[in-house]
């Protein structure tokens, strides 16, 4: 993987550096939810900037970034921008680096599969997606991070949630007048896993690394 991982695996596995009192503010995840409302509010940028496979193919090819800013109702708006903020925001204050990864990870991903021949949708919009990726994550790191394994509810909640919106093919919280695509969910949160496994990989490696050298008397 062209990406250096090294970020996560220390925000994984090492306890945050404290942050001296200086307040730190996650500014990309901001700037995305303030670009994300115009797109979704105006109905003119709305049907300047959502995913449509059709306009895409003859050459709009920004809707394959616009289009997960861009959301169909208020309730599909303010749902995902508080679980974006919430999850981008949390990881983006641990690792920007790796904040940013999550969401291009979880882009493609979401991307490649509305592109298939077996998404069966030609439109598109939301954040809720590519959201799973940087969810994931933070959720993992909350975990590990807690002493207790009640750190843990909240990822098999979000796991619960995921698992149940595949079975039932509907959304389980925000409304839209689109019908809901519970697939792009799952194809995000495989970008995250994929970061995870990468992470956990170099952690691995760095283990070993250690046990091979010699030992001195």
């Amino acid at each position: 993987m062209l990406l250096n991982m090294a970020p996560l695996k220390d925000i994984f596995f090492r306890p945050p550096a404290s942050a001296g009192g200086i307040l730190k503010l996650p500014l990309v995840t901001l700037a995305i939810v303030l670009l994300s409302i115009p797109l979704s509010v105006s109905p003119e940028l709305f049907q300047f900037s959502y995913f449509d496979r059709s306009l895409i193919e003859q050459g709009q090819v920004w809707r394959l970034i616009t289009g997960h800013l861009s959301h169909t109702s208020p309730s599909h708006l303010g749902w995902d921008l508080l679980a974006f903020v919430i999850a981008a925001g949390y990881l983006e204050l641990s690792s920007r680096r790796v904040m940013l990864t999550s969401l291009l990870t979880g882009m493609i991903s979401v991307d490649v599969l509305l592109l298939s021949p077996w998404s069966g949708v030609s439109s598109y919009a939301g954040l809720s997606g590519l959201l799973f990726s940087p969810l994931l994550i933070s959720l993992l790191i909350f975990a590990r991070r807690q002493a207790s394994l009640n750190g843990w509810l909240p990822l098999l909640l979000c796991m619960a949630k995921l698992i149940w919106e595949q079975f039932s093919q509907q959304a389980l919280l925000s409304q839209s007048p689109w019908p809901p695509y519970p697939a792009a969910h799952l194809a995000g949160a495989i970008g995250g896993v994929l970061i995870i496994k990468n992470a956990l990989q170099l952690s691995r490696s760095g283990y070993n690394a250690k046990t091979a050298q010699p030992q001195q008397e």
